[in-house]
């Protein structure tokens, strides 16, 4: 009977709430009526053999063809597609509107402005859902490819058989890894990377000009520095999503996720550090308004606190990613 639940529960849990119920006792029903009342361990094996592959049942019962990633991913690869989609517009939303109330007049431009800003959120909007298509795509196909243990290729040639029930062990809650915490990991990157591409032009000094205006007038870093680091940035960012996504088709801490864990947190430890030691990467503007505003008065003094503050703040963001790299591994122990 065990048998017949772990493929229940296998079919049910790639299918919408509202339908599960019913179609666990479907399955319970067609299964037992498929064998005789004495039943054995080796009619279970036919009857559940006869079913086929729980996923591609699923796929059945759903009525629709889930063959752009393959039926075992298709499910997560939808949920985390409309997870980062909405992810990415709300950030979009919050930078295009920030960008546009900053930069003209509250009252003199408003229909103009309005219009403009209606049309730089349907391009942008375009773009965003292309580009966030593009990747989510790209690395569920190569998770695909490249992983065997709890997310096995979807398209292979082997037949299911209900041996491989066998090897679905139930997750542990403690090792378990929410839709929430993929959720907000997802948000956090999307976050720092648009912010990123675009911090010369929205993180600085704004002061209050003509008509109620904001004058954007020394952003915090150099965009031509900024630009010679993207590639490596790039490849952080895409590391860091490959990573979310992997942990979210395995769905627990494993030490090999624990490991990967602790990989991107070193790069992204050494990343920093040569981000921060990039000569002209603060703009000299942005510091003398800074060293004004606590009072700091000489330029060695001024320069010194400022290195010290950033320093301080890199320190903080290393013990932050060890702590994460101990609980990786303290999850996957568990």
């Amino acid at each position: 009977m065990e048998q017949i639940n772990l493929y229940i529960h296998e079919v049910t849990r790639r299918l919408p709430e509202k339908l599960r119920t019913d179609i666990e006792m479907e399955l319970q029903s067609t299964i037992l009526d498929m064998m005789p009342d004495d039943y054995t361990a080796s009619d279970v094996d036919a009857a559940l053999t006869k079913l086929g592959n729980p996923a591609k049942l699923a796929d059945q019962y759903r009525e629709q063809p889930n063959y752009l990633i393959g039926p075992l991913l298709f499910d997560s690869y939808m949920t985390i597609l409309k997870m980062a989609v909405s992810i990415a517009i709300l950030v979009h939303v919050i930078v295009l509107t920030i960008q546009q109330i900053t930069l003209f007049p509250a009252n003199t431009y408003f229909i103009e402005n309005g219009i403009e800003l209606v049309i730089n959120l349907i391009g942008g909007s375009v773009e965003v859902l292309s580009q966030v298509f593009l990747w989510v795509t790209i690395i569920f196909v190569i998770i695909e490819r490249v992983t065997d243990d709890g997310a096995k290729k979807s398209m292979q040639s082997k037949p299911w058989t209900p041996n491989d029930l066998k090897h679905i062990v139930p997750v542990e809650k403690k090792k378990r890894i929410a839709k929430s915490e993929v959720f907000f990991a997802l948000f956090w990157v999307i976050i720092w990377a648009t912010f990123y591409f675009k911090a010369s032009d929205l993180i600085g000094i704004y002061e209050k000009a003509t008509h109620d205006k904001l004058q954007f007038i020394a952003p915090l870093f150099n965009r031509d520095v900024l630009l010679t680091l993207w590639p490596v940035v790039g490849a952080l960012i895409l590391f860091e999503i490959g990573l979310i996504l992997y942990k979210w088709v395995i769905g627990k801490w494993t030490y090999k996720i624990a490991v990967w864990n602790m990989i991107y947190h070193i790069a992204l430890i050494i990343v920093t550090i040569l981000f921060v030691k990039q000569t002209g990467l603060f703009n000299v503007e942005f510091i003398r308004y800074t060293g004004e505003v606590f009072n700091v008065a000489s330029d060695t003094a001024l320069l010194n606190w400022w290195n010290n503050t950033v320093w301080a703040f890199v320190v903080l963001f290393i013990i932050i990613s060890v702590i994460d790299i101990f609980n990786g591994f303290r999850k996957a122990k568990m």
